[in-house]
């Protein structure tokens, strides 16, 4: 596969003004080159003003037609589906995925996201009351305008659903700024909602570097809303940018999440889950439960069963339908993870297993690495601190319920958490004290767009997911309206006298 990714503007999909494109190599096999991307630098402020015409004028009455929304997110869903195979087989070969990941999960999720949003289009209710003086006061709920979503490389299609259906759903238009490492199936929505009835200008495509393209973005006073899902680094930035023009920001940043497991926890299932929390979709994920704490008294039990079922995770090419972990993202992720693990030699921690990139046969031709756990990892380690985005579990252990709450909220990051017990009201008191936006009982990583997903502390602000989402993109209009008979109102005469 060696696509050629244009962007898509003003509904119509076009060649990037600068001819330039940007060279894709499969994560799997870096001698292959799968994609040359459009560098759409200089394209920016079309996009934007594209976005901006269909909301000002209500392009094919986007803004007005509340039931149009609903119509085209619903075929959008339906188009999604139909194009189930081709869509995961994309996403996988862009991003490292395995095939079976994009297949069963990411494009059903895609399509899912679109349908609940759909379904809430009609439902954009404001209130009103009548005074006492007969008058009345209304409160409507209006689309904010033109949204420009920042969407990462780890879960292209889903993040970008999971920002741009609500958006759609309120009645705002779209720019979309994918990752360049994988930004193909963001151009396949656009084709897709335009197939579903989108009007022109509606949903836009614009690729190429954050630095340059998402940059031009923050910086367009035509853009009110900016989205964006990443590091915490980078969100600090995009909000210090947006905030020139008061530009309102949904920041979903990172995560160093826990896994508490209690001695009275099911220790089968937490162990299944636990190895599905930190090595799905190769361990690059804000979610991912990459910190292990483990109760003292079932401790050794524990690792043990962990580090066994870790130990038959099978890693290969990510179309290969036996792959369990496919590679990473980029050679620059590969290392980045493999510096982490140099730096857990360095402080004296224990390598239980992996802790190395593959590097023989096929393997040598791409971002291969082993899944690696790490014992007794410090609080004031590097690796328990930082988020390092990659297959790599550490595992830290605690005696109390206080000694294993005081762990888990002792990071910058308050993304998600799981707590493994069969005490229901220990379970329950320790999920309130942890401090996270999301927290799984008894199960790890279950996302329906029914669960709100958003982060407390320095893993973001505002929510995905959920009817919550919705209301990031309205703006609340009071609207008065007097009923009253005469020309004359006693306030009036403050100014006007007797």
């Amino acid at each position: 596969m060696d696509l050629k990714i244009n962007l898509f503007v003003d509904g119509e999909e076009v060649p990037p003004s600068s001819g330039k494109y940007l060279e894709r190599r499969d994560p799997g096999d870096e001698s292959n080159v799968i994609g040359l991307v459009a560098d759409g630098f200089e394209d920016v402020g079309g996009a934007v003003d594209a976005a901006r015409r269909a909301f000002d004028r209500d392009a094919g009455g986007w803004v007005s037609d509340y039931r149009l929304r609903t119509r085209v997110l619903l075929k959008a869903a339906e188009l999604l589906r139909q194009n189930l195979d081709s869509l995961a087989r994309m996403e996988s070969l862009f991003v490292g995925k395995t095939i079976r990941t994009s297949r069963m999960s990411d494009i059903p999720r895609a399509a899912e996201l679109l349908e609940y949003y759909a379904g809430l289009a009609d439902k954009v209710l404001g209130t009103s009351q009548i005074l006492r003086t007969g008058d009345l006061v209304s409160i409507v709920k209006q689309p904010v305008g033109v949204v420009a979503a920042i969407v990462p490389w780890n879960f292209p299609l889903v993040i970008l659903c999971r920002q741009v259906a609500p958006a759609l759903a309120a009645g705002c238009t779209v720019v979309a700024k994918p990752s360049s490492l994988t930004p193909a199936t963001a151009l396949e929505l656009a084709k897709i909602l335009d197939k579903a009835g989108a009007p022109k200008g509606v949903f836009n495509v614009v690729t190429g570097g954050g630095e340059t393209v998402g940059d031009k973005l923050l910086k367009n006073e035509k853009v009110d809303l900016v989205n964006f899902t990443g590091s915490t680094s980078v969100g600090k930035n995009i909000m210090q940018k947006a905030s020139s023009h008061l530009k309102r920001v949904v920041l979903e940043l990172g995560g160093k999440n826990p896994n508490i497991v209690f001695d009275d926890a099911d220790l089968e299932r937490a162990a299944n889950a636990v190895v599905y929390g930190a090595y799905a979709n190769n361990g690059e994920s804000c979610a991912a439960g990459s910190r292990l704490l483990v109760h003292s008294k079932v401790r050794k039990q524990f690792v043990e069963m962990v580090v066994e079922r870790v130990k038959r995770i099978r890693v290969g090419y990510q179309l290969d339908e036996r792959s369990d972990m496919g590679p990473l993202v980029s050679r620059g992720q590969l290392e980045t993870v493999l510096e982490y693990v140099g730096a857990a030699a360095s402080e004296g921690l224990k390598i239980l297993c992996g802790g190395e990139r593959l590097a023989e046969g096929f393997y040598s031709r791409g971002n291969y690495m082993k899944p690696t756990v790490i014992d007794d990892t410090p609080p004031e380690s590097r690796l328990f601190q930082e988020e390092i985005f990659g297959p790599v579990l550490t595992v830290t252990e605690f005696r109390d319920e206080d000694e294993a709450v005081e762990l888990a909220n002792a990071t910058i990051y308050g993304l998600a958490a799981g707590v493994w017990s069969s005490d229901p009201g220990r379970a329950y008191r320790v999920a309130s004290r942890v401090k996270a936006g999301a927290v799984w009982i008894n199960t790890y990583y279950t996302l329906p767009v029914e669960m709100p997903w958003g982060g407390f502390k320095q893993s973001g602000i505002g929510r995905n997911n959920t009817v919550l989402a919705i209301e990031h993109y309205l703006e609340s209009k009071g609207v008065y309206v007097d009923t009253q008979q005469g020309s004359m109102r006693p306030y009036y005469r403050l100014v006007l006298g007797e």
